[in-house]
């Protein structure tokens, strides 16, 4: 047996496979064999006098490093191998890749115990590693960084030398694959490591590729490898605080360069290395004044967008380092401020030079890096500008003054500083861009004036730039002048302005003044068309987190609602005030303000949608729009009640939509009732005769049954066996199709909440198989509307597949029904893409993660068998129904899984109509 092993070893030599080194390397991992056994076997051939032989020798070593376990082998046998490969850097050229390949294998193992100098002097000795190929070269590097991250105290007695030998491996590389590792391994080292007397030389190597050229780019791997290249390199040019006094002149000498790339990358690297932190703030004094001169130059003069943008981002990195330190810190800054003001002055005040923008960039910049420097700058500009827009008339001066200040109020609010004007210098500036608005002609200058405002009310530290009472001035003034403007351009600015108001105000003035005064003013305006605007800023008020809310508004706005139905009805109006009631009730914040919103809205708006719905009157509460409306507000308050008050809710839609009792006598400690008004007919929503108007408040039973709270279970009783049994019918044998889809989604939501499989099954078999609902099962299509929201209930919940499996399979038979294979087809689409109606997180629905993904393996090989087993004879409407669903199913889920899965199809086998 020992013959037949060493035999199958030596037979490896000439015929190697990796399925040969996997089998010895299993052989050593389970301690079988030992590598040292095995290459006594093969060892005079590792000495043998023919270079081919030792080749392959040398091979079947490296190849069974490859595959052993990093913690197999022992010391001794590491320690053996060691000095062997050593010793073969000093033989033939090309046994060279594999002895770098078997060194960097062995530099891994876990009980690597051998001196790393001694492996780095051989190296760099015997090695000419810039006459080898580009992947020899890559392992001598990564042989390098293996060394560096495992034996960092080791190395350490090398002192500068470890630097040196590094440099004398990678000096002259220069392709970009390696260079991504020379690049990272020269910054472990000078890093880790005293780089002592060779800074100057160490950075000269470096320096040489900086900047990497750019050439053309040949795709998305290129550019990435030469961006990833290129921080490589910034890395290595900062990486010591002894880099610093050469860098800065590096940096002035390239931004003289006709390329914008070289500046932008000088730029950069300006950034990077004033990152480093004081230790190199010496040299950036000493280079102050020309650092300066050429940021001024690429900001008032910028060759492109990129240049101009990463100037303004040197100047504030040099701006954050002057003012580190404690004294001298705040000097430096002063004293570079100082300058800034001087030079930036005389373009504010000359607009006929126009570098008003630029110069607000750099000011922007320069305040950006420091709270004093921003202090300084804001006492500074502010008061200045605001004299030089009363001196300058024309629109354009005023339209480049107004964008300076945005610049800087911009910056302000960054650094949280509102500087060190008083109050009245404060509300001068405040006064005076409130005095634009209106005024000019230009909705341009009121658009700058109205956000130079918005950013001054975002100013709070140390204290708020605009006080309290000349907010509530500004809020009138948008109001009365500005919300009414045809330009949209000004009414998104006053938009965002009442937004930012409502981040920064106190509660009590939120909903105690600005809320109801803006209904006022959309009351007086509510019979014309409201700008979309105007409303979004209403739920961007009632939408701010606050941990205190007033509802004291709502009962105004219900009153709004029935005005408008009694009066209209003005359907658009009634909407209107119903979706900001939505907007407030998304914030419900636990049981106790879900029990005071059931009362104050619910319960109201309730009785008017069942009232309407048996009324011979028409009302906008039988609005399909209105009831969905309806359906969002309440769906927000169910899902946060406690289960004590939902319980008594579900008794209460128990009578009025199975017993068509209406009296609403189950809310807790309430006397009122729907017969406070009578009924003009019975409410018959899920019997026969259906009535549209009846029916269609399904969708309201839907929002409360389906969002039922967490901790609630419905069970399988009989309630909820009725309750999904008329609805069945009712979806199939209604009159309405809206009402239709509203019960097939009741369905669905009332599913996805079942607890267990058991449950699930016996409500599958009571719907699809049970007599009592024959009748209903012969409208093909909208009982196939049934099974898909079936379906989508307990996919979105990832039932078991069995079922799933099932389902999905009854609906894909029907795409070979003409009456329902349109239908068939677009459930697919249902299926797998949100509902804002049903079967969303806000309803406490059961929501499994990838469930998308899971029903798209297991419904793309049904679909495609149900395809393939099409003939030839088949109409092409078939075929339609097909593509369609396929459609659907590839467009709802992530690209990455249908490319994995999805066969080749060949265009010409499908027949396209």
């Amino acid at each position: 047996m020992a013959t037949e092993w060493s035999q199958t070893v030596l037979t490896g030599l000439t015929n190697p496979s990796p399925e040969l080194f996997r089998s010895l390397a299993t052989e050593i991992d389970e301690k079988r064999k030992t590598l040292l056994r095995i290459i006594e076997i093969f060892g005079p051939n590792l000495t043998n006098a023919e270079l081919s032989i030792r080749q392959n020798a040398l091979g079947l070593i490296v190849g069974i490093l490859e595959n052993v376990k990093r913690d197999t082998l022992t010391e001794p046998e590491i320690s053996s191998l060691a000095d062997f490969l050593c010793s073969r850097l000093l033989d033939h050229k090309q046994l060279m890749s594999q002895t770098l390949r078997g060194l960097n294998f062995l530099v891994k193992m876990e009980k690597f115990r051998e001196d790393p100098q001694q492996i780095i002097d051989n190296l760099t000795e015997n090695v000419h590693v810039l006459s080898l190929p580009r992947l020899d070269r890559l392992n001598v590097y990564a042989l390098f960084e293996a060394l560096v991250d495992r034996f960092p105290a080791e190395l350490e007695k090398m002192g500068s030398n470890l630097l040196m030998r590094y440099i004398t491996c990678m000096d002259g590389e220069h392709e970009p694959r390696n260079l991504l590792i020379v690049f990272r391994t020269f910054f472990k080292i000078v890093r880790k490591f005293d780089v002592g007397p060779l800074a100057e030389t160490a950075f000269d190597v470096i320096a040489c590729y900086f900047p990497i050229d750019n050439p053309t780019a040949q795709g998305d791997v290129q550019e990435n490898l030469r961006e990833a290249v290129t921080v490589g390199l910034r890395r290595c040019l900062t990486a010591s605080p002894k880099f610093a006094k050469y860098c800065f002149p590096l940096i002035l000498e390239k931004l003289l360069s006709d390329s914008n790339d070289a500046k932008v990358e000088s730029l950069n690297t300006l950034v990077a290395l004033c990152e480093e932190g004081l230790p190199v703030k010496p040299d950036l004094v000493e280079h102050l004044s020309s650092v300066w001169i050429q940021l001024r130059r690429e900001i008032l003069a910028p060759p492109s967008d990129s240049v101009e943008d990463a100037a303004v981002k040197a100047l504030t990195s040099v701006t954050v380092l002057l003012s580190r330190g404690s004294q001298e810190g705040e000097e430096s800054v002063n004293s570079f401020v100082t300058k800034v003001l001087a030079e930036t002055e005389q373009f504010l005040r000359k607009p006929e030079v126009q570098l008003q923008q630029p110069a607000g960039k750099m000011l922007q910049a320069v305040a950006g890096g420091s709270v004093e420097a921003c202090g300084r700058i804001a006492d500074a500009t502010l008061p200045l500008t605001v004299r030089l827009l009363m001196e300058h008339q024309r629109s354009d001066d005023r339209i480049a003054l107004l964008n300076v200040m945005v610049l800087i109020l911009k910056a302000m609010g960054q650094v949280s500083t509102g500087g060190h004007m008083d109050e009245d210098e404060r509300t001068s500036v405040a006064v005076f861009y409130q005095s634009l608005i209106g005024q000019s002609p230009q909705s341009m200058v009121n658009c700058m004036a109205i956000n130079g405002l918005a950013l001054m009310l975002k100013i709070r530290a140390p204290q708020p730039f605009i006080q309290h009472d000349r907010v509530e001035q500004i809020c009138e003034t948008l109001l009365n002048g500005v919300m009414g403007y045809e330009n949209s351009g000004v009414v998104d600015e006053a938009t965002n302005f009442f937004k930012v108001v409502g981040e920064v105000e106190d509660e009590a003035y939120i909903f105690g003044k600005l809320i109801p005064r803006l209904f006022e003013y959309i009351k007086n305006r509510e019979v014309l068309p409201l700008p979309v605007r105007l409303l979004d800023l209403a739920t961007a008020l009632l939408r701010t987190p606050r941990p205190k809310r007033s509802s004291d508004f709502i009962d105004t706005l219900i009153e709004r609602v029935r005005f408008n139905d009694e009066r209209g009805p003005y359907v658009p109006s009634m909407k209107m005030y119903l979706d900001i009631i939505a907007t407030y009730v998304e914030g419900v914040n636990g049981p106790g303000e879900a029990l005071s919103l059931h009362q104050q809205v619910l319960f109201p708006t309730l009785r008017s949608a069942i009232h309407a719905a048996t009324s011979e009157d028409t009302s906008g509460f039988q609005d399909i729009s209105i009831l969905l409306s309806l359906s969002r507000i309440y769906r927000n308050i169910v899902s946060h009640m406690d289960k004590e008050t939902y319980g008594n809710l579900i008794k209460t839609l128990d009578t009025m939509y199975l017993r068509g009792d209406t009296s609403y006598r189950h809310e807790i400690g309430r006397g009122d009732n729907l017969g406070d008004k009578l009924l003009p007919s019975a409410f018959r929503p899920l019997e026969k005769p259906y009535v549209t108007t009846h029916t269609r408040c399904i969708s309201i039973l839907t929002s409360i049954v389906c969002s039922a709270p967490r901790d609630f279970s419905l069970g399988y009783g009989q309630w909820l066996k009725r309750v999904l049994r008329q609805l069945m019918e009712t979806c199939c044998l209604c009159a309405d199709e809206q009402s239709s889809v509203f019960a097939a989604q009741c369905i669905g939501g009332l599913v996805n909440r079942m607890e267990d499989e058991k449950m699930v099954k016996e409500c599958l078999g009571d719907l699809l198989d049970s007599a009592d609902l024959a009748k209903a099962r012969t409208q093909e299509r909208r009982y196939t509307r049934v099974i898909i929201w079936i379906t989508k209930g307990l996919v979105v919940r990832s039932q078991p597949d069995t079922i799933i499996r099932q389902l999905t399979d009854m609906i894909i038979v029907r795409l070979k029904n003409q009456k329902s294979g349109a239908e068939a087809a677009d459930g697919l689409r249902v299926i797998l893409e949100d509902s804002a109606f049903v079967l969303t997180p806000q309803m406490n629905a059961v929501i499994s993660p990838l469930y998308r993904q899971k029903f798209f393996l297991q419904t793309l090989p049904m679909l495609l068998q149900s395809f393939d087993q099409n003939s030839e004879a088949d109409k092409t409407w078939i075929q339609r129904n097909h593509l369609v669903a396929l459609s659907h199913l590839l467009r709802c889920v992530p690209q990455f899984v249908t490319k994995a899965f999805m066969p080749k199809v060949r265009t010409n086998d499908l027949l396209i109509v």
